[in-house]
């Protein structure tokens, strides 16, 4: 028999129930109404619902069949008008037969096969006739397993399994010889795993780094928008047939059981919104790796016996295997945790339906499906909304400090920044001890025509230090006035009274001097600072400092070109100036 996809419905009278049976024997069709419980029968589906309230078959009841779409509506009216049912939408809840635990054993086992009946046909010890008679088969002897054996999986209830598994299925888990390791081991090996594990130079790589980091960070995860939103959250169709399959039972937990699986839900659900939010909710194929390496329960089967224990634990693991390793981010996914918890039990199973399915489609993970999230899922359908509302607003409250994790984070960050700090330092000394010489000043020339140089000639009479400046500005003065009937003793007069002379030419070449120190000695003198005009005087200046800015490592040896340059200009100034 087929089990039919249905939807539930409710009004203040009404339970109405839509079922989904495209293939249905519509004249065979039978319902059954009974308290709690309504049976759908119609070759080949069958469908038995276990209500959360009772409904009555008092004449008002009703059912159409829309050809369509194949689908039964059925209308039930309610016991007790204006009953809210609770959690119509926990599928696999009401499709669990009532009274049905996880603990029930296995209907036939066999103590003895001496007193067995004979077969009167003979056939049960058939053999296909293609069977290979020279493999070597042993039967498959199961081990006595002591009452203390150290136990794990879903509330702790698994012992024994990873003894049947083959080798490479073992690697799952990072625990070695889970069947032979207590919980307290468990925990020190662990602590010491993750101890050996944290790179510091990655963390502060990261922590520095960290442009995609950020994106990552301001990006807007779906429970954001749904609390944002005050939307219902609602299932899909995928993730209701999901909700089908799975098992029907219930669950029989102590107290102590009870708060290990809600402290282990919330390690789970630091793993998945890690990934998700590290890839943006497009799983990849590292998707399985980065969820069960960042759990504890999944990857040490450990278990857990306070809120702080698993804070703490998954922000250690955060900052120890995956990809991106930086506290900001870590404390974001912290936040993205409580927020699915704040979307009550319905925003949890979707992110546990998603992480079974990461799962069921990577080996050998699937593994950690049968021993946990399946068990997840199938519970948190059924799990108390006060203890969740509880422990979301604990989490919420929950704050830890650096210092707390145990990896020495503030004395890393203490030291990188006091060396950066350093090293800024030695930088800035370098700068500040480059300086540059007058006569090795960088020379700017312009092609256009000048109007008057008495004051640049007036300013080479006045400073010696300038008179590079002079010499040069003479011998191009020189060469502009070789267009005059008596060249040779116009030179003669530049290179003594260049100040006359200089007022009559029309072209001539500004000389543009940079220097680290032309702002103090500009403002103690007036008239060199009137030679330039002012804003190319200030756009120099504001180049100067873009150029120092952005080639502080390349300065040095920026000078020292041009000095050799400028080296050889003077020469053949000063070699120019005596010839005149």
């Amino acid at each position: 028999m087929l089990t039919p996809a249905f939807e539930l419905l409710q009004d203040k009278t009404y339970l109405t129930i839509i079922v989904k049976a495209p293939y249905a024997k519509v004249s065979d069709t039978e319902i059954f109404i009974e308290d709690e419980e309504v049976r759908f029968f119609s070759k080949p589906y069958f469908l038995r619902l276990n209500l959360p309230g009772k409904v009555e078959e008092d004449g008002r009841e009703s059912a159409k069949y829309n050809t369509d779409d194949g689908s039964f509506t059925i209308k039930i009216p309610k016991a007790t008008e204006g009953e809210v049912f609770e959690g119509l939408d926990m599928l696999t809840k009401i499709l669990t037969p009532k009274g049905q635990t996880s603990a029930e054993s296995p209907l036939i086992q066999v103590l003895d096969s001496a007193n067995e009946a004979p077969n009167p046909e003979g056939t049960d010890l058939e053999i296909d006739e293609d069977f290979d008679w020279h493999i070597h088969q042993k039967v498959y002897v199961e081990e006595n397993i002591p009452l203390d054996a150290p136990t794990y999986g879903f509330a702790n209830t698994r012992c024994g399994v990873f003894k049947r598994l083959q080798e490479d299925i073992l690697e799952v888990v990072s625990l070695p010889d889970p069947d032979g390791c207590g919980l307290t081991e468990r925990r020190e090996k662990r602590a010491q795993s993750e101890e050996d594990k944290f790179d510091p130079d990655y963390y502060l790589a990261d922590l520095y780094e960290d442009d995609g980091i950020q994106d990552l960070i301001s990006y807007r995860a779906p429970w954001e928008k749904q609390l944002k939103s005050l939307e219902q959250v609602k299932f899909t169709d995928s993730e209701k047939e999901k909700m089908r399959n799975l098992p029907k039972k219930e669950y029989l937990l102590e107290e102590k059981q009870l708060i290990g699986v809600y402290l282990g839900l919330v390690d789970l659900l630091f793993a998945y919104a890690y990934n998700h939010r590290a890839t943006e909710g497009d799983d990849n194929v590292e998707s399985a790796w980065t969820v069960c390496n960042l759990s504890a329960t999944l990857s040490w089967l450990d278990v857990f016996h306070s809120l702080e224990d698993v804070v703490v634990s998954s922000l250690r693991r955060s900052l120890c295997y995956p990809l991106y390793r930086q506290w900001a981010f870590s404390n974001k996914v912290l936040t993205d945790t409580c927020q699915i918890l704040q979307l009550g039990k319905t925003g949890v199973l979707k992110c546990l339906l998603e992480m079974r399915d990461i799962l069921a489609h990577s080996y050998p993970y699937y593994i950690l499906n049968d021993l946990y999230i399946t068990d997840y899922c199938v519970w948190i359908q059924t799990a108390s909304d006060k203890r969740l509302a509880s422990l979301t607003e604990a989490l919420s409250m929950m704050s830890v400090k650096k210092d707390t994790v145990g990896l020495n984070l503030c004395t890393l960050e203490a030291e990188a920044g006091e060396e950066n700090d350093s090293n800024v330092d030695v930088i800035t000394e370098s700068v500040s001890q480059i300086s540059l010489h007058p006569h090795k000043g960088v020379l700017l020339s312009t092609s256009n025509n000048t109007k008057d140089s008495d004051d640049d000639s007036t300013d080479s009479e006045s400073s010696s230090s300038e008179s590079t400046e002079t010499d040069d500005e003479s011998t191009e003065t020189d060469d502009e006035s070789t267009e005059s009937d008596d060249e040779n003793s116009k030179i003669g007069d530049e290179s003594t009274k260049s100040g006359d002379e200089n007022t009559q030419s029309d072209d001539g070449n500004k000389l543009v001097v940079k220097y680290t120190e032309s702002e103090d000695r500009c403002a103690g003198n007036d008239n060199h600072s009137e030679k330039y005009d002012e804003d190319i005087q200030i756009e120099g200046m504001r180049k100067s400092e873009n150029v120092i800015n952005k080639n502080k490592t390349n300065l040095t040896e920026d000078i020292k070109q041009a000095n050799e340059s400028l080296a050889k200009d003077e020469s053949s100034l000063i070699s120019v100036v005596h010839m005149g």
